[in-house]
């Protein structure tokens, strides 16, 4: 297995108590979406994903969610 990075170590120490809970977090990155969700039975308790863009994104949080 490979050492997780700073970065990741804090978003898993951030949001590992909403996955416990059950629910799943999608983290957007520039290039990217990091999925959290709460391990099954025999799994490691948190299940983490990558899901890279075929492009990167070029957004402010603003105009993002300027249609809200």
């Amino acid at each position: 297995m490979r050492a997780i990075s700073k970065e990741l170590e804090q978003m898993l120490e951030a949001y590992s108590p909403l996955v416990q809970e059950g629910r799943q977090i999608a983290i957007g990155l520039l290039d990217g979406t990091v999925h959290l969700e709460k391990g099954r039975k025999g799994e490691a308790p948190i299940q983490i994903r990558v899901s890279l863009l075929d492009q990167r994104l070029n957004m402010t949080v603003d105009a993002l969610f300027q249609g809200l």
